[in-house]
């Protein structure tokens, strides 16, 4: 009889027990489905699982399989401020050796234990017992969880088994946790991503982008600092964006990842360089306080914010370049009208006392009956031309962009060339100047004062480099509904490959000895085109030496003659 008392003791001590293991599961199993975080729930499985298997003290090591290590991230009775830090390598110690076999380890007093490897920081030497039991999910290592009593101990196959299910439980645990962080940081990722993408159509401030690039990148990682560097123009890295304390090492990774054109990861910090097409333009340095390690998804998603922050920061910086140099030619383009405006307006005076002597001169002339003659009216008339031309000097140089000022009107574009041919003889003493043959009228509509501007610029280009004693010809003829005028010259052409340039200002051909700024050509051709009409370059007719240009002027509406 007192036999059978004890069975049924032992049987109800055993079921007790049996019943407190389910009940512990039980809640392990909610705290899967609990709404904790992570540092929290591992935090209760601890304390939970020293309760339930009657030791002094628990351990949760984690697998960080890129560097082969197991990691310390919870613990009970072991020295708090190596949760996070201390690691063992995988075969290392018992832990290690767990990790490598899967397979239960019980050590009845760790101090006679060969496996046994010591932690400084970690291990405290009144714990003389230990069960290591793997965490495993799909066929996969994933931790170890230990459990230490002070009192040697034999643990029990029951115990190992609970302790193994346990494990098998907190597997699950991590797992989800696991999938669920993941799920949350890929769609912080996303969103990031997103919103990176549209910094590059939202706005071309440089500064404003790389706040809003820095922003959304630490958003993914709560707690995580960030910062981008920037090239100056002595080519130094230079901070130009932060959003939190940047520590030291991440700076320092930063520009690793600058100077080497590298990735660049710690294990709670990561750079990576902004390259725009093939232009490095800076590097991006995330730290995330507490990280572990960078899986290559994460690696792989800073890298996709990389790529997308250095495209919106190569444009914002060409944008600013633009910016700065359209303020440098408008500075350029105002003290060129200054000074195109003072020296305009200092031809006046000269202008003024040429013409004030014209004037005593010809009342002189008048006076005297048996005066010279002289044309002191043709050479009234030019200074008369002189003293316009600074007038639309003086107003261009008030406009931004000034326009060519032409009245066009009907007017006889024959009797036109006559009269400018006769003005320009003292001009072409040293040629023969031939003017247009005799012959009706030839209505165009346009501005004879501009017209006869172009004739004279075309004359005077050829004065310079046909020879002396050559002809130069003005002629006009009429083609359908618009006149031709052409100016040739014995000279020595223009080559074919210059015969486009050669109407863009300030260039000039031939030795220096030739005089000119080289924006005759282009002022003619200016003036033909604000008519309505154009200027252009032809060969000679027959293969004979000389140039021909030619310029067009509407006819006049109506014009049956």
């Amino acid at each position: 009889m007192p036999h059978n008392s004890l069975m049924t003791a032992a049987s109800d001590t055993d079921t007790q027990r049996k019943l407190s293991e389910l009940s512990f599961l039980r809640e392990i199993a909610q705290l899967a489905s609990s709404t904790r975080d992570w540092d929290e729930m591992l935090r209760i499985v601890i304390d939970r699982t020293t309760d339930a298997m009657r030791a002094e003290v628990s351990s949760l090591y984690l697998v960080e399989r890129r560097d082969g290590l197991l990691r310390l991230v919870a613990s009970n009775g072991l020295n708090p401020r190596a949760i996070g830090k201390a690691t063992l390598r995988l075969g290392e110690g018992i832990t290690g050796w767990v990790a490598n076999a899967r397979v239960p380890l019980t050590v009845r007093d760790v101090h006679a234990e060969p496996r046994w490897k010591v932690v400084p920081s970690v291990d405290v030497d009144r714990f003389t017992s230990m069960l290591s039991v793997p965490l495993v999910i799909r066929d996969e290592v994933i931790g170890v969880m230990n459990v230490q009593t002070v009192e040697l101990r034999e643990f029990e196959r029951g115990e190992i088994d609970f302790l193994q299910t346990i494990a098998n439980q907190v597997a699950g645990i991590i797992e989800k946790s696991r999938l669920q962080r993941d799920a949350e940081r890929k769609l912080r990722e996303v969103s990031a991503l997103f919103e990176v993408s549209n910094v590059l159509t939202s706005t071309l401030e440089l500064d404003e982008v790389l706040g809003l690039v820095v922003d959304r990148l630490v958003r993914v990682y709560p707690g995580a600092s960030g910062g981008i560097l920037l090239r100056d123009e002595s080519g130094e890295p230079v901070l130009r964006a932060r959003s939190g304390s940047l520590p030291r090492s991440a700076l320092a990774a930063a520009r690793t990842a600058l100077a080497e054109t590298r990735p660049v990861a710690a294990a709670d910090s990561l750079a990576l360089p902004l390259i725009a097409g093939d232009r490095l333009v800076g590097a991006v340095a995330l730290h995330v306080p507490g990280q572990t390690e960078f899986a290559e998804t994460e690696v792989a998603f800073v890298g996709a914010l990389a790529n997308q922050a250095a495209l919106a920061i190569d444009k914002a910086s060409l944008y600013a370049l633009e910016r700065r140099t359209s303020e440098r030619l408008r500075e350029l383009d105002r003290a060129r009208s200054d000074f195109v405006a003072v020296v305009t307006h200092d031809l006046r005076t000269p202008l003024s006392v040429v013409r004030g002597y014209l004037d005593l001169f010809a009342e002189q002339t008048r006076k005297n009956k048996n005066g010279h003659g002289l044309p002191l009216a043709e050479a009234t008339a030019q200074v008369e031309r002189l003293d316009h031309l600074v007038d639309r000097i003086l107003a261009s140089v008030k406009d931004d962009r000034p326009d060519i000022n032409v009245r066009r009107a009907r007017f006889d574009l024959r009797a036109g060339l006559v009269s400018a041919v006769r003005e320009m003889g003292p001009m072409a003493r040293k040629h023969t100047l031939r003017g247009p043959r005799a012959g009706g009228p030839l209505w165009a509509r346009g501005d004879r004062r501009r017209t006869a501007e172009v004739v004279a610029g075309l004359v005077h280009n050829a004065t310079k480099y046909a020879p002396a004693g050559t002809s130069i010809t003005v002629s006009v003829a009429r083609e359908k509904d618009r006149a031709i005028v052409r100016v040739a010259d014995q000279g020595p052409g223009v080559p074919p490959e210059d015969r486009r340039r050669i109407f863009e200002p300030f260039v000039r051909l031939g030795s220096d000895e030739i005089s000119g700024a080289g924006i005759g050509l282009f002022s003619c051709r200016r003036v033909a085109e604000a008519q309505g009409g154009a200027l252009w370059f032809e060969d000679p007719p027959g293969g004979t030496p000389g140039s021909v240009f030619a310029f067009s002027v509407p006819l006049a509406r109506g014009d049956d003659r």
